[in-house]
């Protein structure tokens, strides 16, 4: 190693615009920084890599006269100390610790700094630590614009679980749900949403996508109840409870982790316990320009955004988070984005799941067709070389690396919409085992730089636009672990999988807010529009009934939908289960259809205006504040029933029907509290009707002479309101 630290002086190319000199300013920073940290791995204590420290120019320059941060740092631990150092060593300090004339006391934002340098330093401590971290967005954004030959990509292979008629996924299916028992499931809610812009009405605050309201939950509860759903249906089925553990992971920007823990706290930790939750908080990074100079979001305050969803794996590797999994003899993991309400629609996910498990895989993707230009990533086939050996691993790669790569966005013919390789819709399948194993193999998967449009402080001009970007991993590249060794005249033996189905069954995303050009994808309006078409597949081709089918995009945002319909997961999930609660009749243009119910009995309904049916017991009871699973569910039968009221308000023009926020001139509202039952025979609903069921009451009404009749008895029966049989051929047969 070199004696001297002259070549621990390097320049910011911020004044340099040519390309070529630009990158050969990078690429010197990147030789200095590494250089840097192998001389301070030389050294044990902090004390020692200070005294280090303090031999370099960069750090003697801001050091040597007193200064605000000079006194800052006389107090401080070895550990911090280094840090303060550390980032004058990167030539980061100068700015960042600049104090305007105004702040009088800037100790205060000094501690603030150097708490979230000492996050940083100790997620990226494998590598170094801040200078490891450092030496990463050098190396990325030196390489930013190269082409990366050295791999070849293929569209992947995939099962095909678009019918539920074939074997396999009826097999899969009753798999999926058996296996439901050795899963957990891990939601990344700690985007910041930036694109959605979401805020509390009253405060203006920011907050998480996880708050958005659609068809009037949280999507974080959207999530949970799609969760519901399963374990109710493996209860149905083997009669047993099981709680799935939920690891949340969340980040500390824009108090996104306070916010999340208030949803679960207002909801009562969704009746499941706070033992079955685990939060794991992402890392905050910061935010830098194209030459790897961090910004501020005001003085003496960095712009740290969210580090990305793949720290995911290290966070619960870190945390302790696999161990605990395994002491609860969990074998799998689902793994969620919220923000893709329509992820569990049907069976998709379960037999995705199913496929997993029976065939003994370690690392799954659910994907789908690909929009063209959609901001998703793709599945790919990954051939690449290593040591003059071939090996293949089933992957993604982001939007934003496809020219990197040489991965063309353009459609498969010129007629079709769908790109040439599938969607990324992250939707994952992980053997637990593996996946730890995998997290201490690659670190930080997927790296990549993002650059898009932003605001941030510059101390002479003030607030600035500019091209900003940070470091991110992907939590979906951890699939790179998983390679094999790759053989023209062998066929692939991956310990990965992938399944298709229908893209609006599996992907439809609530990223961002309708633009001036209408553009529904990624949208909650295109969201609902996908979520309304999968309804009236579900109402026509299952349940046979009559209802309108479905606009062109643009007749959908200028007229509405032709109807309104949404219905509580444990209905089903699966549509050939709801088509089995429901059959016949007819949904009016204009009719709303709300069910909040899992134990419903409908034959020949004939809809014409607003009806709700809202249990608050959907698939049990509680004890002791949990919720058990059981037959103590709020109960319907409606058998040969007109429903007729003037239902929306359609000439009103604040609805957000995405959003359940609508104005209804009449309407049929059925509520049933805890252990009720409500029936109904032969009978026409005219105008207004509030109909409340109490608990342990079971409600008759029926019509004589043109009058509701009701009446009142006990409800004492506790035998299954239905049953649920798997049949010969694996399909799933209901009984009353």
């Amino acid at each position: 190693m070199k004696s001297s630290n002259s070549n621990l002086t390097f320049s910011s190319p911020n004044s340099v615009s040519d390309p070529f000199q630009k990158k050969e300013m990078l690429d010197k920073q990147v030789r200095d920084v590494m250089d840097l940290s192998k001389h301070l791995a030389c050294r044990r204590t902090y004390r020692d890599k200070v005294s280090f420290l303090n031999t370099l120019p960069q750090v003697q320059k801001d050091f040597k006269l007193p200064s605000p941060i000079k006194n800052f740092t006389k107090n401080l631990l070895p550990r911090q100390e280094y840090l303060i150092k550390a980032v004058f060593a990167l030539h980061q300090g100068t700015h960042l610790f600049k104090v305007p004339k105004e702040v009088s006391c800037p100790h205060i934002f000094f501690e603030k700094i150097l708490d979230d340098l000492m996050a940083i330093e100790h997620f990226y401590k494998e590598i170094g630590g801040l200078i490891g971290y450092q030496s990463l967005v050098l190396s990325c954004l030196s390489n930013l614009d190269e082409k990366d030959q050295r791999d070849l990509f293929y569209p992947p292979k995939g099962i095909d679980l678009s019918s539920p008629d074939s074997s396999v996924v009826r097999v899969a299916i009753i798999e999926g749900i058996l296996k439901q028992k050795e899963m957990a499931e891990f939601y990344p809610v700690g985007g910041t949403a930036d694109r959605l812009d979401l805020r509390d009405e009253k405060t203006g605050r920011k907050m998480p996508a996880a708050c958005l309201l659609f068809q009037g939950k949280h999507l974080l509860e959207r999530v949970i109840c799609d969760l519901e759903a399963r374990e109710y249906l493996y209860y149905k089925l083997f009669h047993q409870q099981i709680t799935t553990p939920i690891a949340l992971m969340t980040s500390k920007v824009d108090q996104n982790h306070d916010q999340i823990q208030k949803i679960c706290i207002k909801n009562h930790w969704f009746r499941r316990g706070k033992k079955n939750f685990k939060f794991l908080i992402q890392p905050s990074v910061p935010v830098f320009n194209r030459e790897g100079k961090w910004c501020l979001k005001k003085p003496l305050e960095l712009l740290l955004r969210p580090s990305g969803h793949g720290a995911l794996w290290l966070l619960a590797d870190k945390q302790r988070v696999f161990h605990w999994l395994k002491t609860l003899g969990k074998k799998k993991i689902l793994v969620r984005q919220i923000n893709n309400p329509v992820g569990g629609i049907d069976y998709g996910i379960t037999a995705f799941l199913g496929i997993g498990h029976r065939q003994k895989k370690l690392f799954g993707f659910a994907s789908c067709r690909r929009c063209v230009h959609a901001h998703e990533g793709v599945n790919v086939f990954k051939v690449s070389r290593e040591k003059e050996k071939q090996k293949v691993s089933l992957t993604c790669v982001e939007y934003c690396d496809f020219e990197k790569f040489g991965i063309e966005d353009k459609a498969q013919s010129p007629d079709l919409k769908y790109s040439y390789f599938p969607s990324n819709t992250n939707i994952l399948f992980a053997d637990l085992k593996a996946i730890e194993k995998a997290a201490r193999k690659i670190l930080f998967p997927g790296l990549l730089v993002n650059f898009r449009k932003g605001l941030y402080f510059d101390h002479f001009h003030g607030k600035k636009e500019a091209h900003l970007a940070r470091l991110e991993t992907t939590m979906q590249n951890i699939a790179d672990a998983f390679s094999t060794p790759f053989n023209q005249h062998q066929p692939l033996a991956l310990s990965t999988y992938l399944t298709f189905n229908k893209r609006r069954k599996t992907i439809s995303t609530t990223k961002r807010k309708t633009t001036h050009k209408k553009e529904l994808l990624e949208t909650t309006e295109g969201c609902f529009y996908d979520f309304i078409q999968n309804a009236q597949e579900l109402l026509s081709h299952h349940c046979n009934m009559k209802v309108s089918k479905i606009k062109s995009e643009s007749e959908f945002l200028k007229k509405g939908p032709p109807f309104l319909m949404s219905y509580h997961p444990c209905l089903g999930p699966f549509y050939d289960l709801i088509g089995q609660k429901i059959q016949g009749g007819e949904i009016k243009d204009g009719a709303e259809l709300q069910l909040e119910i899992a134990d419903l009995d409908i034959k020949n309904l004939f809809l014409e205006g607003s009806l709700l049916i809202l249990a608050n017991a959907v698939h049990g009871h509680h004890h002791l504040g949990k919720r058990i699973y059981s037959n103590k569910t709020g109960q319907c039968i409606l058998e040969n029933i007109h429903v007729q009221n003037q239902g929306i308000d359609w000439d009103a023009k604040d609805h957000l029907f995405w959003k359940h926020v609508m104005k209804r001139k009449e309407s049929v509202i059925i509520e049933l509290l805890g252990h009720s039952r409500f029936e109904a025979r032969n009978v026409i609903f005219r105008g207004n009707h509030f109909i409340k069921v109490p608990d342990k009451t079971h409600l008759i009404v029926f019509q004589k002479r043109g009058k509701l009749i009701y009446e009142k008895h006990p409800l004492k029966d506790q035998k299954p309101f239905w049953s649920y049989h798997i049949q010969k051929d694996q399909s799933i047969r209901l009984e009353r």
